[in-house]
């Protein structure tokens, strides 16, 4: 089901369906408690980065409507492929590109929003410095991030021996808070979510200056 992707040196999940059945439905439980997390509104222009089969993307989707735009992005193009096909069925104008975490293919200060979900423990240390640096990039001043993964030991166990089974390397990493200061942004808050298995990590990308 996973492999390195050719385009990244982070851990790709190509078999969308088996993802999609044996984990979607409680992966989706997260979605309404994320995007409050971030006040996602009306208008609003939402980055999801590894959005996987695309329900994040999905419900952010309706609501930002009318007037906003909610992108998923995801370095499998089976995951996307699935994202744009539950994204017709809806009537969703939600959009979805194959991208990699490190190298988002969109202009700076491109959105209000960006968010991620069980993806930081997929990549390397180097990797998601340059993931956080492209997600600084593409918000704008101000803009709000939050980063979701694995809190509890147990979670992270188990992923870890999955991991193993399949034959990767997962990085145990520094902790998500650390990581996010070091990328530069500010007001840094954390909480608990799904009883406590994941955390997530909240901040803001700094104003710019008047000279800036």
């Amino acid at each position: 089901m996973s492999h390195v992707h050719e385009q990244t040196t982070g851990i790709v999940i190509h078999g969308s369906w088996p993802y999609d059945i044996f984990f979607g439905p409680l992966i989706r439980t997260t979605d309404a408690e994320i995007l409050r997390r971030v006040c996602v509104a009306p208008g609003d222009h939402v980055l999801d980065v590894g959005t996987g089969p695309g329900y994040l993307a999905l419900v952010a989707s309706k609501l930002v409507s009318p007037d906003g735009v909610a992108v998923g992005i995801d370095a499998s193009p089976e995951m996307i492929e699935r994202a744009r096909m539950r994204a017709a069925r809806h009537g969703s104008q939600a959009d979805y590109a194959v991208s990699t975490a490190e190298s988002l293919p969109f202009e700076d200060d491109s959105f209000d929003v960006v968010v991620s979900r069980l993806v930081f423990h997929h990549l390397p240390g180097d990797v998601k410095m340059r993931a956080l640096s492209e997600m600084a990039r593409v918000l704008r001043p101000g803009g709000r991030v939050l980063i979701v993964d694995f809190a509890s030991a147990a979670a992270k166990g188990a992923h870890h021996i999955v991991a193993h089974l399949l034959g990767n390397q997962p990085d145990t990493g520094a902790v998500l808070e650390e990581l996010v200061h070091s990328a530069g942004f500010t007001q840094i808050t954390s909480g608990k979510l799904m009883h406590g298995m994941l955390a997530g990590v909240a901040a803001r990308n700094p104003e710019r200056s008047a000279q800036g």
